[in-house]
Parts: structure tokens; C-alpha cells; sequence
């Protein structure tokens, strides 16, 4: 009986040493809670989809639970319902800053009419000195927080401008920065054999989103040469749009290749720490002043073909106080445990210096039935013998978003009540983890062995005794 308790509490310490627990706060005695999953939570899973994740009461009992996606309950409503072009005028800066100015400026548009192509005449207005391009996005309009843009020549430069806003052409506010990039191909495939496609960032973002009727776009730098804007169009939204919570994980560098160097080709690789069905990438360029592109590829092991997942236009400049850098990469999610960027020099290339590589995703709310008595626990880690994961509608028979919402929250918070918990790090999931069952199940039979040839021996004594 003694070995047998042993062996039971061997196996139960084998298949709890590779899992995390994380403690439920549950307050009250309600039937249902939903608990948002930490980064933790995700970094201490080793399985797609936290398919090894259960939620146990103080028995140690497992009590259904579902997992919601973070569109599930904050829907994502905002879709572009109408693109307009937009009147446009170029004028000195100073002019602006007299009412005869003013007054011209309001007489154009009025004038205009339904035309919004710039014309040459108009365009030469640019040379001179702080000119700056003023639009007219009318007397009332729905929030407007992004425009696109079109200009001639400016290849391969980075042209950042500053973006003010206003209802009376006098009384302006900041609304935003952004930074405009157009490279030429021709030049780029004179020095390379490859073909290569234009890069272009021509999408101002607002800071917010704004309903006045006038807009400023200036150059950051006064001195520096301006664009020829061709013309400029607003992106009206029907319900503006979430802010997604991300959570993020940096990718350790694992190599920098350059075998391919007399191609103009590097590739830099990155491992993963953890499962994550990565939504989003973030490149962040290690030397100010580069205008560059990169492959982004990925694999799930060594010895697999590189998969091409996206193509991104990546820049990184200081300009009058202001960083300018490309924004995040937009993915379709997916897990991938090697993530490789793929620069050609005749794209730019990358300096000695190696970029960073972070992945983001929006967290998973779980909702739980405390079922039991408390306190409950969250594991991670270790494959459950049964599969306690349910649809919510068995949960919530009547599911609604909102119904979830109103239910009372629990956090989670890292357990240190047991060994295997102390014992969790945020080391790589991705490794192939210890398989302490079989070295309990050699230590058990070896155990086992010694005991019985103790056991013999025992006998053997007494019936030496007896004769």
C-alpha cells in the first residue's frame, strides 16, 4: 500500500511539474466569471489554441469553462463606408495669417464647385517660401481621422509633414503627424536584377478623429522641399473604430545570414517564446534615416520551408524633434515558432545593426463556472485527461455579448501555494519539454524492484532462521 501511495504521488508530481497555476480572485458566490488571460498564461502554454489550459476548484476537480476571442465581445463595428475627394489650395503660410488671405481662401472654395483636381498654375504656388496645402472637407462632415494622398516626383524621400485643423481658417489646432514615402522602381531595378514594386505610405492617420472643416498640411521641416500634391481624399467611417488592448512578446534574434550577400539578400531570424497566434508584428529599425522593405517569412520547424506570410515598407526617421516609424503589421492570426525578415539590399537593405522583432495579439477572455468550493485555480502547462472546454452558449443558454459583460470578474494572479508554480518560468514553450513521467515510471519500477528483492531477502532470512 505504501509503494502504491508513492507511485500515485510520483506521477501526480510528473504531470504537475510542467504546469502553471495561476489563483482565480472570484469574490462572491455567482455561478459564472470571466477572467481576461494574461500574458503569463499564454507564454506558460504548450499547445495551439490553449487547447492544455483547465480551471480546478479546491477538490481539484475541473469545472467547465469557454473561451472567447477578443472580437467576441468588442466587435470591431467600424467599416469604411465612403471615400470623397477633397478641395484643395495651395498658399503661403503667411498669408493665412491676414483676413484678405483668409478671405481668399474661403472665396476658392466656394468658387470651386465640385472640382478637387490641383491644377499646374496651382502647384507652382509650392515653390513658394512655407507654402503649405489648405483643404476644405465642408461645413459638416461625419469624424475624419484619415486621408489619402497623391503627389508628383519626391522619389525615394521621406517627406513628413505636420497636419492642424480648424473651423475658421484663423484659430488652428494640432491633429497629427505622419510621414509620406514613395520610392521609384526604375532606380531600384537598375541596380538589381530582381523586379521590384513601388513602396508607398500615402495615409495620414489624425490623432483623433476630427469634424472641423478646414485642414493645414505642412512640411515638419519649413526649409525643406515640399510635394506636388495631385489631389487628396477623406475615408469616412461609419462607427469609428476600437482600439484593440495587444499585448506584446519580443522575439529573441537567433542568427543574421548574409550567404546570400553577393544577391544583396540578408535574413534575420527570431524564435518565438511562446505559442502566440500572433496578430499583429512590430519591426522596429535599429538606425534612424532608413527607408528599407522586408520579407516577413515564418516556419514552425528547423528543417521546414520558409512560408511567406507579408510584404511591409519599414522607415524609421528623427525630423525636428519627431520620430517617424512604420506601424504595426497587420497579420491574419496564426502560430508560428520561427519568424524570419528578409531584406534586399536593392529594396534599401538594413545596416550592420539587426531590427527587433515583437509579436502582439489581443487576449482571450475565459468565462468559468465556479463549480465547487473555492479557491480556484487556472493551469496551463500539461495536457488534461479530459477536456473540460464547453461552447458558451452551454454556459449561457441565452448568450448575448452583453450578458458576459455583466458578469462579475476574477483576476488571475501567479500561485506560489505549490512547488510546480514556484518552479514556472516564461523560458521557450516551443522546447520539447522534460518527460519527468517516464523518469518517474523507471524510478517506480526500479523502486519496485529493490523492494521486492528486499522482500526476498527478508524470506529468505526467516527461513534460514526456522530450519
Amino acid at each position: 500500500m505504501k509503494f502504491h501511495t508513492l507511485f500515485l504521488t510520483l506521477m501526480l508530481t510528473a504531470n504537475n511539474a510542467l504546469s502553471a497555476d495561476f489563483m482565480l480572485n472570484a469574490k462572491g458566490d455567482a455561478p459564472l466569471y470571466q477572467s481576461v488571460l494574461p500574458k503569463e498564461v499564454y507564454q506558460q502554454s504548450r499547445a495551439d489554441d490553449l487547447q492544455d489550459l483547465t480551471i480546478i476548484n479546491a477538490a481539484g476537480e475541473q469545472v467547465p469553462y469557454a473561451l472567447l476571442r477578443y472580437h467576441d465581445l468588442h466587435p470591431q463595428t467600424a467599416v469604411t463606408k465612403d471615400v470623397k475627394p477633397l478641395k484643395v489650395y495651395p498658399i503661403a503660410d503667411e498669408q493665412i495669417g491676414n483676413s484678405d488671405g483668409r478671405n481668399s481662401v474661403i472665396k476658392y472654395f466656394e468658387n470651386s464647385g465640385g472640382s478637387v483636381a490641383l491644377t499646374l498654375e496651382h502647384n507652382q504656388m509650392v515653390k513658394l517660401n512655407r507654402s503649405v496645402y489648405l483643404v476644405d472637407a465642408g461645413k459638416t462632415h461625419p469624424p475624419l481621422q484619415t486621408f489619402t494622398v497623391a503627389w508628383m516626383g519626391q522619389e525615394n524621400k521621406l517627406l513628413p509633414i505636420d497636419i492642424e485643423a480648424s473651423n475658421d481658417l484663423e484659430n488652428w489646432t494640432s491633429a497629427g503627424h505622419a510621414v509620406l514615402l514613395k520610392t521609384s522602381p526604375l532606380d531600384n531595378a537598375e541596380k538589381s536584377d530582381i523586379a521590384l514594386d513601388t513602396l508607398i505610405q500615402n495615409t495620414i492617420t489624425l490623432d483623433y478623429a476630427v469634424e472641423a472643416r478646414y485642414f493645414k498640411i505642412s512640411p515638419t521641416n519649413k526649409n525643406s522641399d515640399w510635394l506636388r500634391m495631385t489631389n487628396i481624399s477623406a475615408e469616412y467611417d461609419s462607427v469609428r473604430p476600437l482600439s484593440p488592448e495587444i499585448l506584446w512578446q519580443n522575439m529573441p534574434l537567433i542568427k543574421r545570414d548574409e550567404s546570400n550577400k553577393d544577391n544583396g539578400i540578408t535574413d534575420i531570424d527570431f524564435e518565438s517564446q511562446g505559442r502566440i497566434a500572433a496578430s499583429y508584428l512590430r519591426v522596429q529599425l535599429p538606425e534612424n534615416n532608413t527607408i528599407t522593405s522586408a520579407t516577413v517569412q515564418a516556419r514552425n520547424k528547423n528543417d521546414a520551408p520558409w512560408q511567406t506570410i507579408t510584404n511591409a515598407s519599414l522607415y524609421r526617421m528623427d525630423k525636428a524633434g519627431k520620430a517617424y516609424a512604420n506601424p504595426d503589421i497587420a497579420l491574419n492570426a496564426a502560430t508560428w515558432r520561427y519568424w524570419r525578415l528578409q531584406f534586399n539590399q536593392a529594396n534599401g537593405g538594413i545596416g550592420a545593426e539587426n531590427p527587433t522583432l515583437s509579436l502582439g495579439w489581443m487576449p482571450q477572455t475565459v468565462v468559468w463556472n465556479a463549480r465547487g468550493q473555492a479557491p480556484f485555480y487556472l493551469r496551463v502547462g500539461t495536457g488534461p485527461a479530459i477536456v473540460s472546454a464547453v461552447d458558451v452558449t452551454s454556459l449561457i443558454p441565452d448568450y448575448k455579448v452583453e450578458k458576459v459583460m455583466q458578469l462579475p470578474k476574477a483576476s488571475l494572479v501567479a500561485s506560489t501555494t505549490n512547488a510546480s508554480v514556484a518552479s514556472a518560468t516564461t523560458s521557450n514553450s516551443w522546447a520539447s519539454a522534460p518527460d519527468y513521467k517516464t523518469w518517474f515510471l523507471w524510478a517506480g519500477l526500479a523502486f519496485g524492484v529493490l523492494l521486492l528483492a528486499g522482500m526476498a531477502v527478508s524470506l529468505f532470512k526467516v527461513d534460514s532462521n526456522e530450519k
